[in-house]
């Protein structure tokens, strides 16, 4: 179970060390404004995740068969130097957890930054295309004085 366990939290803090430089890289694929590159490398993040999330489902799995609720009552049954060994890779876990989300956070906001900009910039775009009059030539070459308000039918009773 020892084995187990240990193998289990050694590949947790592996991933979550890989995810964090996954996240960095895809930050700076943001930053050059490659699109294409980021969505690609978005895949391997989800697959990253999901495969911890399995790796720890497992090993709940695994403390439970054995008897344990969690992996606290498991670590207190090891000796002193076990236990540090066991804690130091969870310690691993937790702060690449918590660097992962933050480095997520910063590259949802630079995403969200990025789709704002571009939204503008279409509507920029638009404006400038956009007749400035609303007076204009029908598609059978007649001149059309259109009305300011929204009509859906027009006629008379």
């Amino acid at each position: 179970m020892r084995q187990i366990t240990l193998g289990s939290l050694v590949r947790q803090a592996m991933g979550t060390e890989l995810l964090c430089q996954l996240l960095r890289e895809e930050h700076a694929l943001l930053r050059a404004g490659q699109p294409d590159a980021v969505a690609g490398l978005e895949m391997s993040i989800q697959e990253l995740i999901r495969q911890l999330v399995r790796e720890r489902e497992s090993l709940a799995d695994a403390l439970q068969r054995a008897g344990f609720a969690k992996l606290g009552p498991f670590l207190e049954g090891l000796g002193e130097v076990e236990r540090r060994i066991f804690e130091t890779w969870r310690a691993k876990i937790i702060a690449g957890e918590q660097e992962s989300a933050r480095q997520a956070t910063v590259n949802a906001d630079l995403a969200m930054a990025l789709w704002k900009q571009s939204g503008s910039l279409l509507s920029h775009f638009q404006n400038q295309v956009a007749p400035k009059e609303r007076n204009t030539y029908t598609a059978k070459g007649t001149w059309r004085d259109r009305t300011a308000t929204a009509t859906l039918v027009r006629g008379r009773f």
